[in-house]
């Protein structure tokens, strides 16, 4: 039995939970600390992640698959090579065809080398019964953005984008419900997914902080990254509160000294 079996939770009931599954939990995104107070994703969103987790084999202490909460809504999220993984453990997945671009939709090509967006991407997926490739295409006016590495990344992310579509087409049973953080629409929502594989452990920062001036310039770094999620500044509010408490009984023990 694998380390991720013993701590994976077998209740969405946290006071059932021993200190490796709460842990594993708060890893995946389902339980964090927010004004001082612990909290935990709604029920129905945890028993929908342990099944994704009992479906796919994916192992949330690899990071290979969390939940993601963004403007009240919840997603299961992967990233591409865990949707790989999955296709390639049905037995069933034959590999795919290069990721081709194009601009004009007519010409397409195997390496985009334009500073410009491409207009769109196209994937074809092989899969056991399958008399020809599975292809799907998508285009940067549907599905580009302008934030986090979609703006200096333009052809692979929209890549990866036409392979998750053509992936989830080819196994449905398998992938569906689970989404890449280049599938997950709106404009805020590629920067909290960066925040997944953070350039920095802000979280860890925030809470070794021993001042407000350390505690803001990691803000700082935290803001020229484009990573301060609407979780990390919670955070950052519950740890200025941390500073300003202590304050106020150091200055109560000086009154009462």
């Amino acid at each position: 039995m694998s380390t991720t079996e013993l701590a994976l939770p077998t209740s969405v009931v946290p006071s059932t939970w021993n200190p490796d599954t709460a842990a594993l939990m708060e890893f995946s995104g389902l339980s964090w600390i927010q004004g001082g107070q612990r909290v935990f994703a709604p029920s129905g969103v945890m028993a929908a992640f342990l099944n994704a987790c009992a479906r796919t084999g994916l192992d949330p202490s690899a990071k290979q698959i969390y939940a993601m909460e963004i403007g009240g809504k919840w997603s299961i999220v992967t990233g591409v090579d865990g949707m790989r993984v999955v296709a390639q453990r049905t037995g069933q997945y034959l590999g795919q065809t290069p990721i081709q671009w194009t601009a004009d939709g007519v010409n397409w090509v195997d390496v985009w080398l334009s500073d410009d967006a491409p207009a769109a991407a196209r994937v074809g997926v092989r899969r056991v019964g399958f008399a020809e490739p599975l292809y799907q295409v998508v285009t940067w006016k549907e599905f580009g953005k302008t934030t986090g590495q979609w703006r200096t990344m333009k052809a692979h992310m929209l890549g990866i984008r036409a392979e998750t579509h053509a992936l989830r087409r080819a196994f449905p049973n398998d992938l569906s419900g689970l989404y890449t953080p280049e599938d997950i629409d709106g404009g805020h929502a590629a920067q909290d997914a960066l925040v997944i594989a953070p350039t920095e452990d802000w979280e860890a920062l925030i809470d070794a902080a021993q001042s407000k001036d350390e505690l803001k310039a990691i803000v700082d770094r935290c803001q020229e990254a484009e990573e301060l999620s609407d979780r990390i500044r919670t955070k950052v509010l519950t740890k200025y509160g941390m500073f300003n408490r202590a304050a106020e009984d150091a200055e109560r023990e000086q009154v009462t000294a």
